[in-house]
């Protein structure tokens, strides 16, 4: 060794001893101790990290783990989003040593990493420089030179001293009032997919984010980034609904982005690259959801990577049939569908189901008819596909075509053999022909894009404006009340742009988000989270995509925030969509009564389209029959002869009504009533909305058979 390297050693001992006299490596005190979660767990909160447990994104790669952290362990998921950001490593045995005490040094280096603060290039010089890990000094030196850090004693740093929980409120403290945090961005953009919706924010309270999208460097004159103002930015392959054809299958994405605020030095400029990717053709892939078994039947998810809004089919066989939900975006000329299934997947006779009109869900549709299977859709939906559909093709153009496909509507039942029947319902709003299928028995519900997507990679929300809110309001609670009945149950809800099964509570979701629209009316909205292809509309959202996995939902509703759309019901009753018009709800939404059947009315909710259909002028309404209409106040109820009483459950529109009554007794909402019957009996609910003025009564008249 040396004549320097002794003199270095024995300085580092020398350093050490006095450090050890001056007790300064002693416990300290419990309630000062800070350990390394804990520091990373501040640093990751105040970021915003988003674990990517939380979050819908298949595209995302494996989550990076330390040997001795789980995320089930106190700070977990906050470590693995330290670590999946690069600013902290695992030691040489792939650990973390969460437990540990955080020294002053790791804590420089985590801070600077954190908060993207450029390396100092001086060297500033401590008594005790040299007991710095060569690996943290520039770090140190760089919180130093910012006057974050400083000795702690004399002209001590102390490096591997602990941090303090104190020390660590100022520190921080100073380093989050004094610059300006990073601009963070979501989706991390670190990793291939075909499509993005980008996300930028900034953790500062207050600060402004400029940015560009085009490589080049932002300044103040650059635009600004608020979530309300540019939503997730859509970046994709190729357009939604057009095909590959002379598009480059690869591009680069690249944001940069910064923020500023008074007083407070500007973060740095942050550079976001997303390589995309979406090939031009690719195979038919299938998963197997749900085996098979005497009495469920067997559920296959079938995708195409090369599809440019990624929509799911899927299909289902009983003992004795089958049935494909769906027909993807693919045209019919650049892949064959059924061939793909009939080598696959199908071991039985199927039908093609078309769950909605819509050209990213029908597009295989004619290679099923041309090999004579059976296609049913909706005649709602018949009028678009008979031609251009949006940015979709036209799927059944000719005559011929047209009279081959079949209509499917609410009522009707499809036996798969084995006690497995599936039942149809109508269910309007993002599609006028949107049906669902529903196996009450095993609690399975294939709703097409009815009940949402909940991607956060691709920032999706249900465009729903077909129906005004609060009508479709009503038609959800009322098919809600139909899957429970008889003892129906809803355990998996298969939708057409989910890659797995969603839940029940889903369906409760996607109620809650029209719920709070009612209730609140504009201040129950939000600007839509996508900009490029629906800027600024109305939207209402429940949960955070980034944070509650699936467990979320945003509706887009008819109409700009702001502007004079009738997203609202306007008739005779009142004008809900004018000044505090929402205050003005009197009327029920769903009622339903046990032990006996209401006998419905049409309720129509947009007008007749007269088209031209297998050679005929045709036309369809847009209306359900047998259904309980909001602000029709006068109903029969049938009861059986023998049945002396029924419950009566009234679900009022707004959930902020003054008072139910029942036969002038005040009830809940949603409550249960007994009530006696005979024939020829009548009993009224009175309903007075939340102005307090506005009420309407309803009058039901029982019929026995």
């Amino acid at each position: 060794m040396s004549k320097l390297g002794n003199i270095k050693k024995l300085l580092v001992f020398f350093i050490t001893l006095s450090l050890l006299l001056q007790g300064s490596v002693f416990a300290l005190p419990v309630n000062e101790r800070l350990t390394k979660a804990e520091f990373v767990a501040v640093v990751a909160d105040f970021f915003q990290w988003p674990h990517p447990t939380e979050y819908n994104d298949i595209w995302h790669p494996p989550i990076k783990q330390f040997n001795d952290v789980k995320i089930s362990d106190p700070y977990g998921k906050q470590i693995e989003c330290a670590y999946e950001e690069g600013i902290i490593e695992p030691d040489e045995n792939g650990n973390f040593n969460p437990s540990k005490e955080i020294t002053r040094e790791e804590a420089a280096v985590i801070l600077v990493k954190a908060f993207k603060i450029p390396l100092t290039d001086k060297s500033v010089m401590f008594s005790d420089h040299v007991t710095i890990s060569p690996e943290a000094r520039p770090y140190v030196n760089t919180m130093a030179d910012l006057g974050f850090m400083s000795a702690k004693k004399g002209s001590l740093f102390m490096p591997k001293d602990p941090l303090t929980k104190s020390e660590f409120e100022v520190l921080f403290n100073k380093i989050t009032t004094t610059i300006v945090a990073p601009v963070q961005a979501l989706p991390k953009p670190y990793y291939v997919s075909p499509r993005r919706y980008i996300k930028l924010y900034c953790p500062t309270p207050g600060a402004t984010i400029y940015f560009t999208t085009d490589g080049s460097e932002p300044s103040t004159e650059s635009d600004i980034y608020t979530v309300e103002t540019k939503g997730h930015i859509m970046e994709m392959v190729g357009t939604r609904g057009g095909t590959m054809e002379g598009v480059d299958p690869e591009r680069e994405v690249v944001y940069k982005a910064f923020a500023i605020k008074d007083g407070m030095i500007p973060s740095t400029v942050q550079t976001f690259k997303w390589k995309l990717y979406r090939p031009a053709k690719a195979d038919f892939q299938s998963d197997l959801i749900l085996e098979k078994t005497e009495s469920s039947p067997a559920v296959y998810r079938i995708y195409n990577d090369s599809e440019a809004v990624r929509p799911m089919a899927w299909y289902i066989e009983g003992k004795d049939k089958g049935i494909l939900y769906d027909a993807l975006q693919t045209p019919a000329d650049a892949g064959n569908l059924k061939e793909y299934v009939d080598k696959n997947l199908a071991t039985k006779p199927y039908i093609l189901i078309i769950g909605h009109e819509h050209g990213d869900h029908d597009a295989q549709a004619p290679n099923f008819l041309k090999a004579g299977v059976e296609v049913y859709l909706n005649k709602r939906g018949w009028a678009s596909t008979a031609g251009s559909g949006g940015p979709f093709a036209s799927i059944f153009p000719t005559a011929e075509d047209q009279a081959k496909v079949k209509d499917i509507e609410e009522g009707m039942k499809f036996d798969l053999g084995g006690g497995i029947v599936f039942d149809v319902y109508a269910i309007p709003g993002h599609a006028n022909g949107n049906v669902a299928l529903h196996d009450k028995k095993n609690g399975l519900l294939f709703a097409s894009d009815f009940y949402g997507c909940t991607r956060a990679g691709s920032a999706d929300n249900v465009a729903v404006s077909g129906v005004k809110a609060d009508l479709l309001l009503s038609f959800v609670q009322q098919v809600y009340s139909k899957y429970k009945k008889d003892g129906g149950k809803v355990n998996l809800l298969f939708t057409g742009h989910d890659e797995s099964p969603l839940g029940e509570y889903n369906l409760l979701l996607f109620e809650a988000a029209l719920q709070q629209v009612i209730d609140n009316g504009e201040a129950g909205c939000m600007p839509t989270l996508r900009t490029n292809d629906a800027p600024n509309s109305r939207t209402t959202m429940i949960g955070d995509m980034w944070k509650d996995g699936t467990n979320w939902i945003a509706l887009k509703l008819a109409g700009i925030m702001g502007d004079d759309t009738e997203y609202l019901t306007n008739n005779s009753v009142a004008n809900y969509n004018g000044k505090d018009g929402y205050l003005k709800y009197s009327v029920l939404s769903n009622i339903e009564i046990e032990g006996g059947e209401l006998i419905g009315t049409t309720v129509k909710w947009a007008e007749p389209v007269t088209f031209k259909w297998a050679g005929k002028e045709i036309t369809v309404e847009n209306s359900l029959p047998n259904r309980f209409d909001p602000w029709t106040f006068n109903y029969t109820i049938e009861v059986p002869k023998s049945q002396k009483t029924i419950t009566v459950i009234p679900t009022t529109m707004s959930t902020r009504v003054t008072s139910i009554k029942l036969n002038d007794k005040e009830i809940g909402y949603r409550s249960r009533n007994e009530i006696p019957v005979s024939d020829g009996i009548v009993f009224k609910i009175t309903v007075v909305a939340p102005d307090k003025i506005t009420t309407s009564t309803y009058t039901f008249i029982v019929k026995t058979k």
